[in-house]
């Protein structure tokens, strides 16, 4: 007895010792799986990528761990997306079905945070920002457990990238004071918290480096750098006016951070020259790679309008041809119904042939009885117990004949039943899963007609809305020009957008001067705001209000152009500039004053003329712009004009160039100010051909007469 206890506990044992590898060694293929899947990540391995997300998904399905499947079908969907925005979307849809269908809260929480990064991606702000929220109320009141610090640092990235830094602040405390938060989301809130105080000024110089020695003593206890230590190690160098070892870290840079950070240091050093240089070739930098991205944007946004044009086109055939099999499936059913009616008929008249049958045995039985009658009258007695043994032989057979013939028709009939029953149970079953399916198409349909329709009523709205704003814009520009025997003057402006960042305005002063003479003053500008759209026509609306303002108070062009300055500079939290030149012509004498502000140098008589040019408006208040005067501008023609001119390029992306203007501009010496315009504007229009503009476009001439 004892010898088969100590066989059944080493069993036992044994087993449990199976089971425990077993589990040890799915934990560990979950692990490794999850090591290499975060391993490709970074990479442009879209494939291996993929592969290795179908083998997790599949093996935490296997071992039952939900959270770990969701997880990486989020971070699948992330990822294709930044390569495939259509096949990333696609992912996130599917994930957010298939959590519904199993009642998953987890995965429903995995979807929504996932679509959350993809509309920060395409930096779509706000609604970012309402997903997370939504993401966050979903865990406290699902999940409580849950650590929640990844949701409040995307947050923080939002906030940040807005400029929003008592938010930043607000979600890195957030994931400081939370009790599951790992040391490394510590670090990057740190890092978030360090960077809301790194204004060049220095005036939160003080906050920044106590929380820069609270984070360095984290990161030494983390083992290794996150991804914003470069930029802060660069922002405490430059805080601290250590600038030899910001430069050092500068060589570290990606090459648009290099010239950007190389203008921050020299702004630090009130070396304006030289940040205004850095500052150009960043935006330059800034701009081409915007350029590109608005490009390849165009032609993916093409690409996805003609397959989801295939698609519905694709899903409008599957329509139609399921239609037509489910009219040929009723076909087939009123051709099957006929036949089980034929069926039933051809049974009825079995039976009655069976009755038949019967009844005519039952003749045969009664004429038998008669002849044995007959031949018991006529046989001897030693006859008649051989006949009567006979005929109760013959009944009996006839019975049994008879119950036989009854079995065999009731077994036919239970027969043929059972096989109609059965095809109409498949006929009904089959038909009741395609009216199904049916169905379900059918929804999925009317949802995406739905959505194209929502699509296309909030695309017009956008595009009346714009086509509002371009005609408010276009108002603010005068197209009249005056009418004067000493004056001839025409311009030409056209946005690259429906609304755009460039302008040109003038403001004509006849006032007496004596009793004998009068002034006639013509105040003059064109200029141009960094970056386009609907941004860069607010602050040209504000730019053009503001000189008007001035023009008319009669001030000089560079006082002018101080003024504008430091009113521009004020709350100008975006970064946003604007190249100007202001002139000022007497129209009796010809002296002009004139104030360069950034912009491009003028064209005189075919001859670019030698300006000052100074720094653009709005980027430094404390800078003080210097005015320049000619004596007599009379009989000369002056253009000016927006790097939309020199700058256009055609298809190849070859420039329009200052040579070529400067050759027209010889080529034409007699044209008046309109032939002028109209002459530049063909020349352009021809070099780009059918490529989109790069750039607004806007032309000033002005010719005084002797």
């Amino acid at each position: 007895m004892n010898s088969v206890v100590r066989v059944l506990l080493a069993l036992f044992t044994l087993h449990l010792s199976l089971v425990t590898a077993m589990a040890q060694t799915a934990t560990n293929r979950l692990d490794s799986l999850q090591k290499e899947m975060y391993r490709l990540f970074p990479k442009q391995e879209v494939q291996e990528f993929n592969d290795v997300v179908e083998q997790l998904k599949a093996e935490a399905l296997r071992v039952g761990d939900e959270r770990v499947f969701y997880k990486a079908w989020g971070n699948q969907a992330i990822y294709n997306f930044t390569r495939q925005r259509q096949k990333g979307l696609d992912m996130c849809r599917d994930m957010r079905l298939y959590a519904q269908q199993h009642d998953d809260m987890f995965g429903l929480y995995t979807s929504s945070y996932a679509n959350a990064s993809m509309l920060s991606s395409l930096r779509h702000y706000e609604m970012a920002e309402n997903e997370y929220l939504k993401c966050i109320e979903f865990l406290v009141n699902n999940f409580p457990d849950e650590d929640r610090a990844p949701v409040y640092l995307a947050l923080a990235k939002i906030y940040q990238n807005q400029n929003k830094l008592d938010k930043v602040r607000e979600c890195a405390d957030k994931v400081l004071a939370a009790p599951r938060s790992t040391n490394l989301h510590k670090l990057t809130a740190l890092s978030y918290k360090c960077l809301s105080f790194s204004q060049i000024d220095g005036s939160q110089k003080e906050s920044f480096n106590q929380i820069y020695e609270e984070r360095k003593r984290l990161q030494a206890e983390v083992g290794h750098e996150d991804d914003f230590s470069l930029l802060i190690e660069f922002t405490h160098a430059l805080l601290n006016e250590e600038y030899d070892v910001a430069m050092k870290l500068v060589n570290q840079m990606t090459p648009i951070d290099q010239k950007k950070s190389m203008s921050r240091i020299y702004e630090k050093q009130r070396k304006f020259e030289e940040a205004l240089m850095w500052y150009r070739i960043y935006r330059a930098y800034y701009d081409s790679i915007n350029a590109a991205i608005f490009r390849q944007q165009s032609t993916e946004q093409n690409v996805e309008l003609s397959v989801a044009r295939a698609e519905s086109e694709a899903k409008d055939l599957r329509l139609a041809n399921q239609e037509l099999q489910l009219h040929q499936q009723e076909q087939e059913l009123r051709h099957r119904q006929m036949e089980a009616e034929a069926a039933e008929h051809e049974l009825r008249q079995r039976q009655l042939e069976a009755e038949a049958a019967e009844l005519e045995l039952k003749n045969r039985d009664a004429e038998l009885a008669n002849a044995a009658m007959q031949l018991e009258q006529a046989s001897l007695n030693s006859e008649v117990k051989e006949w009567q043994y006979r005929q109760q032989l013959a009944e009996m057979e006839a019975q049994k004949n008879a119950e036989e013939a009854r079995r065999l028709s009731q077994t036919y009939i239970f027969i043929i039943i059972g096989i109609v029953v059965a095809a109409l149970s498949i006929f009904t079953y089959r038909r009741m899963k395609q009216v199904r399916k049916l169905k379900a198409i059918n929804e999925e349909l009317r949802t995406a007609y739905e959505q194209l329709e929502h699509t296309t009523t909030v695309k017009n709205r956008i595009e009346n809305e714009l086509r509002i704003a371009r005609d408010i814009q276009m108002t603010m520009v005068p197209e009249v020009f005056p009418d004067r025997a000493d004056l001839d003057m025409h311009a030409y402006i056209q946005p690259a957008k429906e609304v755009g960042g460039d302008f040109y305005t003038f403001l004509l002063v006849d006032r007496p001067d004596d009793e004998d003479h009068s002034e006639a003053l013509l105040y003059f500008c064109i200029g141009d705001v960094s970056g386009k759209g609907v941004p860069a026509s607010l602050f040209m609306a504000q730019t053009t209000r503001l000189f008007r303002s001035m023009a008319a108070q009669g001030l000089m062009p560079a006082e002018i152009a101080n003024r504008m300055n430091r009113e521009l500079s004020e709350h100008n939290d975006q970064g946003m500039f604007v190249t100007m030149f202001i002139g000022l012509a007497d129209l009796h004498t010809g002296h002009m004053d004139f104030c360069n502000c950034g912009h491009n140098p003028p064209v005189v008589n075919g001859e670019f003329l030698n300006v000052e040019s100074n720094a653009p408006l709005a980027l430094w208040p404390e800078m003080d712009f210097m005015g320049e005067e000619m004596d007599d501008i009379r009989g000369q023609r002056l253009l000016l004009y927006t790097d939309g001119l020199n700058e256009a390029e055609d298809e190849s992306q070859n420039q329009f160039g200052d040579d070529h203007l400067l050759e027209l501009m010889q080529q034409h010496l007699d044209y008046d100010a309109q032939q002028t315009i109209d002459m530049l504007h063909e020349a352009v229009a021809e070099h780009v051909g059918n490529a989109l503009p790069s750039d607004d476009l806007t032309m000033l001439c002005i010719k005084i007469k002797k």
